[in-house]
């Protein structure tokens, strides 16, 4: 498949985990034009996503896709994926069960893009816990 082309609305983010064993570039709307969301779910909470909804297809991985695992928690309808080297929280898949509210998307974890400057950054929470029943409960 033909990468897309950046234009003035979306530009590449190149991204990596904390080691460098997983590189991927991301097309996305400048950061600093963008709302992202802060869930208040708790692996959101615990591992500091901060997140942008991306088309699947705007995410190319360089390197390492097969080091990232995958962790369901909750109602076990997506993976969070993480660095199985350095434990690096990079993306959400949705999967095809949260078809209806995210369409073919991914969650990136913009914390992992390249020089991110995160005193620039726009948030807006985003109510995780109760919305996508997003809450581990310890047994």
């Amino acid at each position: 498949m033909a990468e897309t082309a950046p234009t003035p609305e979306k530009t590449w983010h190149e991204a990596s985990c904390h080691c460098g064993t997983i590189k991927f570039k991301v097309l996305a709307p400048p950061l600093e034009s963008s709302t992202l969301a802060q869930c208040n779910c708790s692996i959101c909470t615990k591992n500091g996503y901060i997140n942008i909804q991306i088309k699947r297809e705007d995410v190319v991985f360089h390197q390492g896709y097969d080091n990232l695992k995958d962790y369901r928690f909750a109602s076990k309808k997506f993976d969070h994926k993480f660095c199985s080297t350095c434990g690096s929280s990079i993306m959400i898949d949705f999967l095809k069960g949260m078809m209806d509210y995210f369409g073919d998307a991914v969650s990136i974890n913009v914390r992992m893009f390249k020089d991110i400057d995160l005193t620039t950054l726009k948030l807006r929470p985003f109510d995780g816990k109760n919305l996508l029943n997003a809450e581990f409960n310890e047994k």
